[in-house]
């Protein structure tokens, strides 16, 4: 219920910023969430190294704290060893039970990735978050027909200014 309410201010709230963003050409998007979450108790803290761990070879998780708004820019990386010309690599990056992205490189005549050469696969994903509990961000790295470093995919997020918009939907007209 709170969630619900606080997410109804935040729209009222940007429509009022918005007509105001109108009438002053110059006014940019604020830096940080609006204070309708601030004064909710909400922040956008840091995601820090001291709040992700490596789960195994395929999976790295990061903790966003409770009561975060804001926000954030995931960036994974994923490293495996070609066994063979045609070597494949995966990324997902999960919040909660969302996928943000998730993508596919395979080693082909075009994009050739020769055997026993390195290579580092990456993906990003940028989130608006608001949430009152603590929300579990998962990259999940796999590989066909190589080897992944043992260390497992690496995980950031780090903090993006404030935009304003909470969401967009392109929407097709029947024609």
């Amino acid at each position: 219920m709170r969630l619900i309410l606080t997410t109804a201010a935040a729209l009222a709230l940007l429509a009022v910023q918005t007509a105001s963003a109108a009438d002053s050409p110059d006014a940019g998007p604020p830096a940080a969430p609006p204070r309708v979450f601030t004064a909710a108790g909400y922040a956008q803290p840091d995601i820090t190294p001291g709040l992700c761990r490596n789960v195994n070879a395929q999976i790295t998780q990061c903790v966003i704290p409770e009561m975060t708004a804001g926000r954030y820019l995931i960036q994974v990386t994923g490293t495996s060893t070609a066994q063979t010309a045609d070597a494949v690599q995966q990324i997902t990056i999960q919040l909660g039970d969302t996928t943000c992205a998730q993508a596919t490189r395979r080693g082909t005549d075009q994009v050739p990735w020769r055997p026993g050469t390195a290579q580092t696969f990456k993906l990003n994903c940028v989130v608006t978050i608001v949430t009152d509990h603590t929300l579990t961000v998962a990259a999940t790295y796999a590989d066909l027909r190589a080897t992944k470093d043992s260390r497992g995919p690496t995980l950031s997020l780090r903090r993006l200014p404030w935009t304003g918009v909470l969401a967009a939907t392109p929407v097709t007209p029947e024609q």
